[in-house]
């Protein structure tokens, strides 16, 4: 199946690409004992954060994690794989914003830039790489995103099939059932395209400062720099929408809207979307609610087409200024 989808992607993205192959090969190849390290400590990994997880969803052991089955896991693996985005989100952009300093320290830029294409091919090696370097972190959370949706398809079977029905009662504006079928649908799909259009763009991001900010000393605090402001721009719309499900934030009409739809896009990747109680609640309490699936998957596609700016911008600047 691997080997059918990467046939469909561009040449310069395929694996047996020459100069993929070669980007991907500057990795060390680990011995057998390191290998079994590294899968012992992402087991480790795994289970502490599915503790965390756990001890976070039931207020240190207080309550229950949530009213149903469905709700309960989607607790338990809120915060744990809120982690693991964003630290992947971060990866995809440290993957690539070193990508120029690197090749100059080797003395392979000038002639990356006097082979036709080199500088075009070497960037965008370095972007699909990133891909392949986060495959399990990429994989793990489309696995788990995917166990939310079945989550979802078994929610909506409660009620004897009628829980959209009650869900859709009272909204604005009014729906037919269909329309509220087809607009959960796109949410799904927003769901599982955004990581990787999100992954996508930070690569592009940190590929384009890699051609910019050359020195890396510079580019290292530019890429602390926006760690911390992706961190803040997710606590503060975390925040923002914690206390607005709650009721303590006033706020309503478009400025609602705004903030459950930045929200979805910016911080969790649409991730407590896909918990239906939740997002039927956001249905009832902000206009056009219903929306947001829709709203995330068009972002999700303009997070791609961003990211396919970028990448262009970065090379025609690598070409122009060297």
């Amino acid at each position: 199946m691997i080997r059918r989808m990467a046939g469909q992607l561009p040449a310069w993205a395929r694996p047996e690409h020459p100069v993929l192959r070669y980007e991907l090969g500057k990795s060390k190849r680990l011995s057998t004992r390191a290998r079994l390290l590294r899968l012992a400590a992402m087991a480790i990994g795994v289970i502490l954060l599915g503790v965390a997880g756990y001890l976070i969803a039931t207020g240190l052991l207080t309550h229950p994690p949530g009213q149903s089955v469905t709700e309960s896991i989607h607790a338990v693996m809120f915060w744990p794989l809120l982690a693991v985005q964003f630290l992947t989100g971060i990866a995809a952009l440290t993957l690539t914003a070193s990508t120029v300093a690197d090749e100059i320290q080797r003395r392979n830029w000038d002639n990356l830039r006097s082979t036709a294409l080199g500088a075009e091919l070497a960037l965008h090696a370095r972007w699909a790489a990133t891909f392949y370097r986060l495959r399990y972190l990429l994989g793990a959370i489309l696995l788990l995103r995917l166990v939310l949706v079945g989550g979802i398809l078994y929610d909506l079977t409660a009620f004897q099939g009628r829980y959209l029905d009650l869900l859709m009662n009272g909204i604005a504006p009014e729906l037919p059932l269909v329309a509220g079928v087809l607009l959960l649908s796109l949410l799904m799909t927003g769901a599982l395209i955004a990581p990787v259009t999100a992954v996508g763009f930070d690569g592009a991001l940190g590929l384009l400062l890699s051609v910019v900010v050359r020195q890396r000393t510079y580019s290292i605090l530019l890429q602390v720099l926006a760690t911390f402001i992706r961190l803040a721009i997710t606590a503060g719309l975390l925040h923002a929408m914690t206390q607005f499900m709650r009721g303590a934030l006033a706020i309503d009409g478009a400025a609602s809207w705004l903030l459950a739809a930045g929200y979805g896009g910016l911080a969790d990747w649409g991730l407590a979307f896909l918990d239906l109680g939740v997002y039927g609640e956001l249905w009832v309490m902000v206009p056009f609610g219903i929306m947001l699936g829709l709203a995330l998957l068009l972002f999700a596609l303009f997070q791609a087409f961003l990211a396919d700016q970028m990448i262009a911008l970065a090379v025609r600047y690598s070409e122009r200024h060297g």
